[in-house]
């Protein structure tokens, strides 16, 4: 059951957080800075600012959020940005010591790294964050899928470009094959080389929850559409599955899930392939 769940935990963080093949929003121009929240996690949330001292410019980031007995944890972080970044890893600490009103005394704080929140905004009114939290913060790591709250007054945001297309053709690597269609924007079987002519066909080695070791073996036809994000996916009348992202032009990785029979029961593999033309 550990492997099972690492493969599975491994990929899920990999494809949730994977840079996109499509550009996110250039973080420096400013048009992430508001508040930011998950509609289904009242009371918690995010507020980022792009902060410009001239020629040098920083992204914060304040977390609001509880911890394992339900207290408010807060955590703060400062990175610097170069001109072209869209994605960043930002060291969040926490902080404790002084006490309200006038017995404050600066000598009293204590400051902890809590973990490293890395970001990524794929359009003006959404956000990807992970938290990856220092093991002696006793908590777990978590990712966090946000819509905006608020924008600021005078703060421009101008979404990516949407129309990038991959590579058409044949995607391969070990055990995985794929084939994009002509205008980039699908996985199709028209005019197929994989398997049987499929749009996406499997033949790997995995594991399972119950027994270990197993094979994951299967096709699917196709169209499946890719999204504006680079992911896609697809299923057979068996009850097979596959998950895919586009990392780039050149790379795609995914997660491979072979039916048992029983509810629920997968034969699970990690997979990634590159255009083969």
């Amino acid at each position: 059951m550990k492997r099972f769940w690492f493969v599975f935990c491994t990929l899920n963080l990999l494809l949730f957080f994977t840079t996109s093949a499509l550009a996110d929003l250039v973080l420096a121009e400013g048009g992430p800075t508001g508040q930011w929240r998950n509609v289904d996690r009242s009371g918690e949330g995010f507020y980022v600012e792009i902060i410009d001292n001239g020629d040098v410019k920083q992204i914060g980031v304040a977390m609001y959020s509880f911890n394992a007995d339900g207290d408010q944890l807060w955590t703060v972080g400062t990175k610097g940005l170069e001109p072209d970044d869209e994605v960043v890893p930002v060291t969040m600490a926490i902080h404790d010591g002084p006490v309200w009103g006038p017995g404050f005394d600066t000598d009293d704080l204590n400051s902890a790294v809590f973990g490293t929140l890395t970001v990524r905004f794929p359009t003006c009114d959404t956000a990807l964050f992970s938290m990856a939290v220092e093991p002696a913060m006793g908590l777990p790591s978590s990712n966090y899928s946000l819509t905006r709250l608020t924008s600021i007054k005078g703060v421009e945001c101008k979404n990516p470009p949407t129309d990038q297309s991959f590579p058409s053709g044949r995607w391969d690597g070990d055990g995985i094959c794929f084939n994009v269609a002509e205008d980039g924007q699908s996985l199709t079987s028209l005019g197929s080389s994989c398997a049987n002519g499929a749009a996406f066909a499997a033949n790997l080695f995995g594991v399972s929850e119950d027994t270990g070791d197993c094979d994951v073996d299967f096709e699917c036809l196709g169209p499946w559409a890719i999204d504006e994000e680079g992911n896609f996916g697809c299923t057979n009348s068996d009850g097979d599955l596959a998950t895919g992202h586009f990392d780039s032009s050149n790379a795609a990785v995914g997660l491979a899930f072979k039916e048992r029979g029983g509810a629920n029961d997968y034969c699970v593999s990690t997979w990634a392939a590159s255009p083969n033309n």
